[in-house]
Parts: structure tokens; sequence; C-alpha cells
């Protein structure tokens, strides 16, 4: 039994669970972190969603026999949903308008979730932006800061002075917020490394300003570098299944203007992603490292690390692909653990099984690097056909600019580290998005009628590890 599952509220009277839930999510956030257990934390995150998914399961159910009863306090369901902080799908939404009739107490708890309902004006500046546009994770889009500012929209969010109030949270500049992606097979790199990973991705909010207007954002790493994305299309359920945010205990709101102009000059100084964590180049970064760069030009002391990349078999491998830095090693989880930061909040945006699947593929590709033997002359083919096309970009060749101006990457904006082993992460990613998806229907029959879950004794289950094994398979491992 996790920490978290010992606070868990009985859910069996739904509609007066108002103080059961937020004792519930009050005993997730104020959870030990700093020093902590890695595995133990990322259990009670995974029990928790899975918790606030139940606990809307019975809203909404006892809310609809309470509604045929003409017995339904609105109200009490209203303040239930956005205590309980979770995002509801198309068909919840659907069940929660035929409770609603009254568009504005529909208006509020869609805005906590950040959609408008457009005869609810009242709730929009809550809602924030009513716009998404085509930004892929990890990937290159025609969507640079300098061109979505243009859209006026984008800074049409709740300001409380130097605050953000945004989907349930309060977020202040300078906040890292560690989340999982939704990149299937995103995990490759974050895998390796111990203490056990929390999530594949950190990213850091600011506000920037331009043209008389402050624009809230997400600044992160992609594949050709650094980037601003709207927060409303970073925190969206298309982009992310799952995020915290972490707050600095020396950072505060009146710094507000200076994480915006280090923000700035971190994207325009950044060339490329960098797979060397603990380098101190602000022309290279990793998604952990921007925040170094980010907090370093506020004079705060450098963030101490507390991840190594140690097991024998791991680094023999890594060494196959011309990887040598091991130890330090500087990982989203570093952020949780560390005594300088606190959790916040959360945006879970209810997606429980496919952020489950993901962390039992993430066990199996672990194990396959721990035990097997990587064997260079069996990777894919498209590893053999980017690691031609990145030496060829490196030396800057007739041919390798034909294919710079093809792929969109050339000898700066390449990613600094080893050749081989960038030409695998794609392919990698590729598999390993497969097995997550070909194990999403296995963990829904798990899941089915669930009133609780344990990480552990679900990776103890022999038809679990079998499946596991059976799906996480690597030729070339």
């Amino acid at each position: 039994m996790t920490a978290f599952e010992t606070v868990l509220p009985d859910a069996a009277c739904p509609l007066v669970l108002g103080d059961h839930i937020r004792a519930g999510n009050h005993g997730y956030l104020n959870l030990p972190r700093t020093q902590g257990d890695a595995r133990a934390i990322l259990g009670a995150k995974l029990a928790a969603s899975h918790w606030r998914h139940r606990v809307l399961q019975k809203l909404l159910a006892s809310a609809e026999v309470q509604a045929a009863a003409g017995a339904l306090r609105a109200d009490k369901l209203v303040d239930n949903l956005i205590e309980l902080n979770l995002y509801l799908d198309r068909t919840q939404r659907q069940r929660l308008e035929a409770l609603l009739p009254d568009r504005s107490s529909l208006g509020r708890v869609l805005a906590h979730q950040g959609l408008r309902l457009p005869d609810a004006p009242e709730h929009h500046q809550l809602a924030g932006p009513d716009v998404d546009l085509k930004i892929e994770v990890n990937r290159s889009s025609s969507w640079p800061f300098g061109k979505w500012r243009q859209l006026a929209a984008f800074a049409e969010y709740q300001f409380d002075g130097d605050l953000v109030r945004y989907r349930g949270l309060e977020l202040q500049p300078g906040d890292v917020l560690l989340a999982n992606v939704n990149l299937d097979g995103n995990s490759v790199y974050t895998s390796l490394s111990e203490p056990k990973g929390y999530c594949p991705h950190a990213a850091v909010f600011a506000i920037l300003k331009a043209d008389g207007k402050r624009f809230p954002a997400v600044v992160e790493t992609y594949e050709k570098g650094l980037r601003a994305v709207p927060l409303n299309v970073f925190l969206n359920a298309r982009y992310v299944a799952y995020a915290e945010v972490y707050r600095h205990h020396a950072l505060r709101p009146e710094h507000g203007e200076q994480v915006g102009a280090a923000a700035h000059d971190a994207i325009a100084q950044a060339r490329g992603y960098n797979f060397y964590t603990c380098d101190p180049d602000p022309e290279y970064v990793s998604c952990t490292s921007l925040a170094q760069v980010v907090y370093q030009r506020l004079g705060l002391p450098r963030i101490a690390s507390v991840s190594s990349i140690g097991h024998p078999g791991i680094q023999e491998n890594l060494k196959r692909l011309g990887y040598h830095e091991f130890d330090p090693f500087f990982a989203p989880v570093d952020f949780l653990l560390n005594p300088d930061f606190r959790c916040v909040g959360w945006v879970d945006n209810n997606q429980f099984p496919r952020l489950l699947a993901r962390e039992l593929v993430e066990v199996g590709f672990r194990r396959l690097f721990e035990r097997g033997q990587l064997d260079t002359r069996k990777m894919p083919l498209a590893h053999h056909i980017n690691h031609w096309g990145i030496r060829h970009m490196r030396r800057r060749t007739p041919l390798g600019q034909i294919i710079s101006k093809v792929m969109g990457f050339d000898h700066l904006n390449l990613p600094r580290g080893p050749d081989p082993m960038l030409a695998i992460i794609s392919p990698v990613e590729a598999d390993l998005g497969r097995a997550v998806r070909r194990l999403v229907p296995l963990v829904n029959r798990y899941l089915d009628g669930r009133e609780t879950f344990e990480l552990d004794a679900m990776l103890a289950n022999p038809e679990i590890q079998a499946a596991i094994d059976a799906t996480v398979r690597l030729r070339w491992l």
C-alpha cells in the first residue's frame, strides 16, 4: 500500500464527498517528496490518478440517479468536480451537460478544464484561450513565439498580479512542469537512470511580453532546440496526459519579469538539444538543463543532480552507442527530490490507462537494456539511414546540405551527443509507441472494476510480466 492510498476516502456517497475529495487531493499534494523514494512517489501518483478517475465515475453515476429522482444538488456536483480537478472526456462532458441545465454552472466547470462554453462568457477568462495550434510533442512546427504572439487570444487568461490562474492551478513564472507528454515511447532516455524515473519531460513556465501584452507560455526543449508553447496548448489533453508543477522556494511572483527575460534569451541563444544533461553550455540544452540556464540567469545557485546511470549492463550498452556520461545525470525526478522545490499542483487529463501502459513499457525497455547485449549490426534499417544522414550533415557535404534542407536539421541544430545514439532514438520511440498501444487493452482489462490501484501489485502479476516481455521486444538487444 502506498503512502497516498492510506488517506484515500471512501467514495461510496460521491455527492457528499467535498471534504473527502479535498482530503484526498491534499494528502497527495502534501506527500513528502524531498529526498524520498522516487518509486514509491511514482506509485502514489498513479494511485491518485486512478482514484480521481474512480471518484469521477461515481460522481456522475450518482448525480444521474439523483437527477432522475428530482433530488440533484447541482451546486454540490459543481463544487465536487472543481475540487476533484480531473479533466472530463467528451462523453463525460455530454453527461454533465444533461445534468446541468444552468449554462453558467456548466460553464464554470468547463472553465476549470480550460474549455469555454460560448454562452457563459463570464467564465471565459478563467477558461483561457479557445484556440489550439498544430504543435506536436518534440516535433518542429510553424508556430514560433514570434508568430503565435500575433494571436491576441493567447493573452486571454485570468491574471492575479504576476500569477496566472488556469486548470485549477496558480502558476508562477519559473515554475517547473514535470510532464508525461503524449508521445508514446518518449521515455527512452529517462528510463535508464536511477532513482526511478518519474516522467520523461521537464519544462519551465514563463510569461513572455510582446506588443504590450502578456503571453503565458511553457518553454521547453524539442527536437531542434528550445521553444515557447502557449500554456493552453501545452496543458491540453492532446499534448499531455499528466503534469505536475514544482516551485523553487527562492522564486517569488515579482521575479516574473526576470524569468520572462531569461526565457527570451535562452530561446534566442539555444541552437539544439543536448543529450549531455549536465553540460553547462546554454547553446545546447536538455529538458532539465533548461531550468539551470533560466535560474542561473536569475542568480540562483545550480540545481543539484542526484540521478545517475549506474547499472553495468545499461552502461555497457550505452557505450556501444558512444555515450559515456553516466554520473551525474540530471533527470526530471531530481526536481521532485530536491529540497528547494515543492509540488504546488497538477493537471490530470484523465488518460490513466495510457499513462500506465507507458510505465509498463518503460519497465520492459529498461529490463532489455539491463540484460541484453546491444548489437549494432542488428539495428533497424531506419537507424542506419539516420546515422548515414547525420554524418553527412555534420560534415556539411553537398549531400548533407540537401538532407538538411529536407529534414530541417543542419550541423548547428543537430543535437549534441553521439551520432549512433541520436540515430536510434526515433526508431526506438516508434517501436515502444507500438508496444504501448498494444498493452492498453490489457491495462483496461486489469483495471476494470478495481477500486484502488497499486503499481507494485500490478507488476507482481505474472500475466502482466509475461505481457510486458512478449510485447516489448527489440531484436538488437
